[in-house]
C-alpha cells in the first residue's frame, strides 16, 4: 500500500441522518460505490443497525499544489430502536447529510435526528430529498418547503436541499459536487501539523486483524501524532504504542485532526470499547463531574435532582445525575468516569432513554467541592465559556487564587507551546501578571499583579511587625507565617508567593526561619553570655556537638536554665536544633549541607545515598546521622525514598547564604 503523510491531504467526516427507510445507505452507496450495511441481520431486515463507513477520495489543486481530499461517510441507523448507535456515531463528525424521502416527508426520526444535530451544533452539511421519482413536482416542492421551515432556528438553517433519486441517479452528481465544494469553502478543513492541541482519538470499534493484531477505528478529534508514539488508553490507563495507521487503503506515517483512521496498537482488543479514547499522556484526565452549559428542547422542562439521566458524549454512554447551578449552567455527575474537555458537546436523554431532552457543552472539568452554585462560581463559568484568550484574561482579573495553568491547559486541551503564546499575548496587551512555579506541576500559576502585590505587602507587613515584637528571634517558620497572615487561599499559592519573595531577596531564609534581610536579632545579655561560652565548645566539637546534659557539665549551667536558653537561641537563629538533645551552629549545618550535596552528586542522583553511605563518608555515628538526615528531610533539603535520600534543592535555598 502507498504510504503518505497528511500534510497534503484534507478530510471531512459526514454523517447521514434521518428516518428509517428514507434511503441513507443507498445514497452513500451511490456516492462512494460502497454498501455500508455489512451485517447479515442488516441485509435480512433491510435497515441499518450499526454505523457503517465509506470513503470517497478525490484530488484538487490548492495554492498550485495537488491536494488529496477524503470525504468520509458515517451511515447511522434511522430506526428508533437503534438511537443509541446513532448517538455514538454522530458524536465525532464534521458535517451531516440529512435524508428525507419525498413520499413520506418529515417523520419522527427526522425531527429527533435534527434536534440531536442541532444540540451538537453540527452546522455544516446538506439535505438530500430522496425518492423524488415517486412523487409529482408539486409534492416535491411541498416537502422542500416543509424541510426549510423545519430547519429554521436550527444549526442547519442554511443547509441547501438537493432533490434526487437513488434509483435513477438524478441529482446525485449535484449533491456530490456540493459536498466537494465544502472543502474549498471552509478554511477550517485542513490537516496541518498543529502544536496547539494534544492528540485525541475517539474509538468506535476494535477487532483483531490476522497477522497484525489489535486494530481500532475512529476519528482524530484534536492534534496530531505519528507511528511509534505511545498513547494513553483512557479506559485502562495503559500506555500503548501506535504501530501503524491507515486511512481507508492508504498507510499513514502521521495522522491529523479531522481524519478518520484505523490504528494498529499493542492492546488486547477485548479491553477496548466504543467510546474509549487514545490520547497524549499529558492530556489524560478522567473525571466523574464536570460543569456545563445545557439547553433543553422543551423550555419548560424541569430536572429532578434524584433522577438518573442518560448522557451521550463522544461515542460513549453514561448514567448521570444533573444539578442546576443557575442560569443555563449545570453540574453533571457520572456513575463512572468520563473523558471530557472544554467544548465537547453531549446529548441528554430521559431516565428511560426513550426521548432526547437536550444537550450542551462542557465548560470545566476541575469543579470546586464547595460553593458550586455561588454567584462567584457562576461568574467564573461565564468567563470560561469565552474563547481561550478571553477566558484567560477574564479569569486572571477574577481569580484572587490565580489560574493553575496545568488545569487550564488540560481542561481546554492546550499544549505548553500554546500556553506560552497566550502569556506573551497578555504581555503584549500590557496585562500585568506574575507566574509562580507550583511544586509537582509542569506549568506555573498565573496571578494578576494586583493580587500578587496585595499578598506580598500583607506578608512583608506581618513579618515586619513580627520582628518588632520578637526582636530577639531570627525569624519565623513557614507554617507559623502562613498561619499568622491568615492566608485564606491555597498553600500552593502561599508557597509560590513566598518563593517569589525569597527569589527576589525581599525575604531571606536562615535555617528554617524566614526574615527580612535587614533584620538583626537583639540578644539578651544572658543569651550573649551563653553564646560566648558555648560557641567555642560547639566549634571544637565540629560535626558531633555535645548532648544537652554534656553541655550542663561543660558550662555549669543548670539543666532547666540551659534548656530554656537553648530554646531561645534556636528561635533567635544563633543555634539550630537538630534533635531533642542536639544543637548545632548555623555554619556547621551549612558545612554538613554542602557535604551532603557532594555525596549526592557523587552518586549522580540516580539511586540516592543511604544512611550507611552518609555515616561512612562523614565518620559520624549512625544514630546522629539518622537525626541529621531526618532534620534535613523536615526542612525540605533532602527527600527520603525508602532507604535512599536525594537532595531536593540547593543548601542556599534552605539555610541562607
Amino acid at each position: 500500500m502507498p504510504e503518505t503523510t497528511a500534510n497534503s491531504s484534507r478530510s471531512l467526516i459526514i454523517a447521514t441522518a434521518g428516518h428509517v427507510d428514507h434511503g441513507k445507505t443507498s445514497l452513500v452507496a451511490n456516492i462512494t460505490g460502497i454498501d455500508t450495511d455489512t451485517l447479515a441481520e442488516e441485509k435480512k431486515r433491510g435497515l441499518t443497525i450499526v454505523p457503517g463507513y465509506a470513503y470517497q477520495h478525490f484530488s484538487t489543486i490548492v495554492d498550485g499544489e495537488e491536494c488529496n481530499n477524503t470525504l468520509g461517510f458515517v451511515d447511522v441507523p434511522g430506526h428508533i430502536d437503534f438511537i443509541n448507535n446513532m448517538l455514538a456515531a454522530v458524536g465525532a463528525v464534521d458535517g451531516v447529510l440529512l435524508v428525507v424521502a419525498a413520499d413520506d416527508g418529515i417523520m419522527p426520526q427526522t425531527r429527533e435526528h435534527l434536534a440531536i444535530l442541532d444540540l451538537l451544533a453540527v452546522s455544516r452539511g446538506a439535505v438530500a430529498l430522496t425518492k423524488t421519482d415517486r412523487c409529482d413536482p408539486d409534492r416535491v416542492q411541498e416537502v422542500i418547503a416543509d424541510i426549510q421551515l423545519l430547519l429554521t432556528q436550527t444549526s442547519l438553517n442554511d443547509a441547501p436541499v438537493f432533490p434526487l433519486s437513488n434509483e435513477s441517479g438524478d441529482g446525485i452528481a449535484e449533491l456530490s459536487s456540493y459536498l466537494h465544494q465544502l472543502f474549498e469553502d471552509d478554511s477550517t478543513i485542513k490537516n496541518v501539523d498543529d502544536d496547539e492541541q494534544y492528540f485525541r482519538y475517539l474509538v468506535d470499534r476494535s477487532f483483531v486483524a490476522k497477522g497484525i493484531g489489535t486494530v481500532v477505528t475512529g476519528s482524530v478529534r484534536a492534534g496530531s501524532t505519528r507511528t511509534g508514539v505511545s498513547l494513553k488508553h483512557t479506559a485502562t490507563a495503559e500506555l500503548t504504542k501506535l504501530r501503524g495507521a491507515r486511512l481507508d487503503k492508504t498507510d499513514l506515517v502521521e495522522i491529523f485532526k479531522d481524519q478518520r483512521a484505523a490504528m494498529n496498537v499493542n492492546l488486547d482488543h477485548k479491553l477496548v470499547s466504543r467510546g474509549d479514547w487514545l490520547v497524549d499522556e499529558a492530556l489524560f484526565q478522567p473525571v466523574s463531574r464536570f460543569d456545563a452549559s445545557i439547553s433543553f428542547i422543551d423550555d419548560s422542562f424541569k430536572l429532578h435532582s434524584s433522577a438518573q439521566y442518560h448522557l451521550h458524549i463522544g461515542a460513549s454512554h453514561h448514567v448521570v445525575n444533573i444539578r442546576h447551578l443557575g442560569e443555563h449552567y449545570y453540574q453533571v455527575k457520572s456513575v463512572d468516569t468520563v473523558i471530557a474537555h472544554h467544548g465537547d458537546r453531549f446529548i441528554v436523554r430521559d431516565p428511560a432513554s426513550q426521548h432526547t431532552l437536550g444537550g450542551g457543552s462542557v465548560i470545566d472539568i476541575f469543579v470546586p467541592r464547595r460553593k458550586r452554585s455561588s454567584a462567584f462560581r457562576l461568574s467564573l463559568l461565564q468567563a470560561m465559556e469565552q474563547e481561550t484568550f478571553d477566558a484567560l484574561r477574564q479569569l486572571l482579573e477574577l481569580l484572587p487564587d490565580g489560574i493553575k495553568l496545568q488545569e487550564f491547559s488540560r481542561c481546554r486541551n492546550i499544549t505548553d507551546t500554546a500556553i506560552n503564546l497566550l502569556c506573551e499575548r497578555l504581555q503584549s496587551q500590557e496585562i500585568a501578571f506574575t507566574t509562580l512555579p507550583l511544586e509537582k506541576h509542569g506549568l506555573p500559576l498565573l496571578l494578576h499583579e494586583k493580587f500578587y502585590r496585595e499578598y506580598c505587602e500583607h506578608i512583608l507587613s506581618f513579618l515586619g511587625k513580627f520582628h518588632q515584637q520578637q526582636a530577639n528571634q531570627q525569624g519565623i517558620s513557614e507554617p507559623a507565617l502562613s498561619h499568622g497572615v491568615n492566608f485564606a487561599s491555597s498553600h500552593l499559592l502561599f508557597h509560590g508567593i513566598l518563593q517569589s519573595l525569597l527569589d527576589s531577596g525581599a525575604i531571606r531564609r536562615t535555617g528554617t526561619l524566614l526574615h527580612i534581610p535587614s533584620h538583626k536579632t537583639s540578644l539578651s545579655a544572658e543569651e550573649e553570655a551563653f553564646l560566648a561560652k558555648v560557641r567555642p565548645i560547639l566549634l571544637q566539637a565540629g560535626y558531633v556537638p555535645p548532648r544537652t546534659r554534656e553541655l550542663v557539665e561543660m558550662t555549669n549551667i543548670p539543666l532547666p536554665t540551659l534548656e530554656r536558653i537553648l530554646r531561645e537561641s534556636a528561635k533567635a537563629g544563633t543555634l539550630i536544633k537538630v534533635a531533642e538533645n542536639r544543637y548545632y551552629l548555623p555554619e556547621t549545618i551549612m558545612t554538613l549541607a554542602g557535604f551532603t550535596e557532594q555525596l549526592a552528586q557523587a552518586d549522580k542522583g540516580e539511586e540516592g545515598f543511604s544512611v550507611i553511605q552518609f555515616r561512612d563518608a562523614s565518620e559520624i555515628g549512625r544514630n546522629l546521622c539518622i537525626e541529621l538526615l531526618e532534620y534535613f528531610d523536615s526542612v525540605g533539603f533532602t527527600r527520603r525514598d525508602g532507604n535512599s535520600r536525594f537532595v531536593r534543592t540547593s543548601k542556599e535555598n534552605i539555610f541562607g547564604k
